[in-house]
Order: structure tokens, then C-alpha cells, then sequence
């Protein structure tokens, strides 16, 4: 993209035409040119084409002066120039328990799925400056966005994940290799990584020792979430019953990876506990400062330059030409006068 370092001198390209304007008729007169030992005057009966062609190069010329100190410039891409920026990985939980209604949002029942979408969505657009990106995982683990400073789509893309995505178990130990290996493929040194899930690894290649091994020997930061409530009241064949609908959440197994990665285990009951942990979290991990971008450019100011001693030379030939040109028309018409 071409643009000017100091466009204001582009006010000064009327500059001329407004001093032309303003002289007295009298200065604006054509002047007499003198030739070696005669006096030569235009003729009067000049055509307005003629008049108007002695401009052209002069103005030319001017106005190639004036783009040439107003500095043009081609613009490059953007570059990022902030290598500090946080960069986190988003673990989401799709599997088939992720269906369970133990969460309440805006007063109603919703599953823990919803409820995760909402709060979620809110804490990644509210990371202005941070990288992040979204795996979800169930039978398989898959980076579903890489890491983008695009949070708008990372947050839109977080809101549609739904279940049956990616399976129906839980491959809690696929996410975490998956996260960890993902991460070593970048040179960014503030990596985080946020695992949410209601269950515990009953799928996947990496078991929970792998897991932990992974996690301690790496410089990931993992904060881990466990979501879903404690009690439910449910019916039955005799009446209400009330039962833990978390049971098969592995605390100790998710208390461990924060621990050895030197992250923090979250437990999250409700929205509002949830709610609480994102912003917990926000002040552990630090919104790094807006991204900022370095703009190359190329100087073009050379070429107008250039086009002006061209126009200057041909302007110089020009005014040598046109007294030789007119000496002769005003001697041959003195011989048919004669």
C-alpha cells in the first residue's frame, strides 16, 4: 500500500495556480525575448492551447516536487513485535457426561457443556493481547483452533463445540500430550494450558502416569478444572433421591498435573464458582499488553525525484528551442515582406 510520511505538503500542489491568480494582469503578461542583437516579442494572437501547453511542464514538475517532499512510501504487511504475549491452550471436555444438567445459568438448568460455553466465550474475549487456542477431546484429542490472536473465533468456535464431536469418553491424557506437544513446536516462553473436564482418562494412548510424566518434565503451566456439582436431586421409581453426579471426576488425578506443571487445581460446582476461577485465573496469568506490529516500508520518494530532473531537462530544452524556432519564422517572414 502506498502512502505519504508527510502528506500536509500535498496542500501545496494548488500553490502556483493560486500565485498565478493572484499577480497583476500586467506580470502575468508573456515578457519579450531577447536575441542576440534583435528583439523578438510573441505574437499576441497566441492560441489558448498554446498558452495552456506552456504550463504543463512547469506543473509537472511541481507537482513531482511536492510528492517527492511529502515522502511516499510502500507499506508491507504487519509484523508482530511483541514476543512476550501469553499464549494458551484451551483443553474442553466434550465428552458424553458433559450432557449432565447439575449447572443453573440465568436461573434455569443447563448443562455443564452450556454452562461451560458461556463462561468460557467471556474469559477468551476478554484476553486482549494473549494467544490462544482450543483443543477438544472425548475418544480422541484434536486441535480444533491453533493458536490465534484472532479471539473473536476462537471464542465463537468455542461456543459451537458440541458433544459428539470428538467421541463420547474421556481421552484426559490424549489432551494433555496433545497440549504439551503442540506447545513444543513454538518458541514462546509464557505457555499455559487450561484442562477442563467432569471425568477422569477411561480412553486414549496416554494413561495417567504418562500423563503426570509428561506434565513434570515440560515447561507447560497446566491449570486444571474440574467441573460439576456435588449433589443433584433426581427421580426415581420412590420418589426423589439425591446422588453425586460427579463421582467419577479423578480430583487427585487433576489436583497432580497442576501441581507438577506448576498450575492450580480449580474445582468448579456452580457457574458462579466458575466465573470465579476464570478471574482467578486472570490474575495468576496477567493480560499481557495489546499486541503491537512493526511496519516495514520501502522510500519511493527517489522516483518522483527522478521524474522531476527528466521533466527540468526537457523543460530546459524546450525554452532553448523556442527562440531558434521563432528567430527563424520572424526572418523568413521579413524576406516575403520584402
Amino acid at each position: 500500500m502506498i502512502t505519504f510520511a508527510a502528506p500536509w505538503f500535498l496542500l501545496l500542489l494548488p500553490l502556483p495556480l493560486l500565485v498565478r491568480w493572484l499577480l497583476p494582469k500586467r506580470l502575468r503578461q508573456t515578457p519579450a525575448l531577447w536575441l542576440p542583437q534583435q528583439q523578438y516579442v510573441l505574437p499576441e494572437k497566441v492560441s489558448r492551447r498554446a498558452r495552456r501547453g506552456r504550463w504543463i511542464l512547469p506543473l509537472c514538475i511541481w507537482t513531482t516536487l511536492v510528492a517527492t517532499v511529502a515522502q511516499p512510501r510502500w507499506l508491507d504487511e504487519p509484523i508482530p513485535i511483541n514476543p512476550e504475549a501469553r499464549e494458551i491452550m484451551i483443553a474442553l471436555d466434550l465428552s458424553g457426561s458433559m450432557e449432565m444438567d447439575d449447572m443453573v445459568l440465568n436461573g434455569r438448568r443447563a448443562s455443564r457443556l452450556e454452562a461451560a460455553h458461556k463462561i468460557l466465550a467471556d474469559f477468551i474475549r476478554r484476553r486482549s493481547g494473549d494467544r490462544i487456542g482450543l483443543i477438544v477431546y472425548a475418544d480422541h484429542a484434536y486441535v480444533y483452533v491453533p493458536i490465534t490472536s484472532d479471539l473473536t473465533t476462537v471464542a465463537t468456535m468455542a461456543e459451537e463445540a458440541t458433544i459428539g464431536l470428538a467421541g463420547q469418553r474421556t481421552a484426559l491424557g490424549d489432551a494433555i500430550g496433545l497440549a504439551i506437544k503442540y506447545f513444543e513446536e513454538r518458541p514462546s516462553d509464557n505457555q499455559v494450558v487450561l484442562m477442563l473436564t467432569d471425568g477422569m482418562i477411561n480412553t486414549g494412548v496416554i494413561n495417567a502416569e504418562q500423563a503426570i510424566q509428561l506434565a513434570a518434565n515440560h515447561d507447560v503451566k497446566i491449570h486444571t478444572i474440574g467441573i460439576g456439582s456435588d449433589e443433584m436431586t433426581v427421580q426415581g421409581l420412590f420418589g426423589e433421591r439425591r446422588i453425586n453426579p460427579s463421582a467419577d471426576l479423578d480430583e487427585r488425578f487433576l489436583t497432580t498435573i497442576a501441581e507438577v506443571s506448576g498450575g492450580r487445581y480449580f474445582r468448579g460446582r456452580s457457574t458462579e464458582e466458575m466465573e470465579e476461577i476464570y478471574q482467578i485465573i486472570d490474575e495468576l496469568e496477567p493480560i499481557a499488553a495489546a499486541e503491537q506490529y512493526f511496519r516495514p516500508f520501502i522510500s519511493l520518494a527517489a522516483y518522483p525525484l527522478a521524474l522531476a530532473f527528466i521533466l527540468s531537462l526537457l523543460l530546459l530544452l524546450s525554452g532553448l528551442h523556442l527562440p531558434r524556432r521563432q528567430a527563424t519564422e520572424t526572418s523568413e517572414s521579413q524576406e516575403a515582406s520584402q
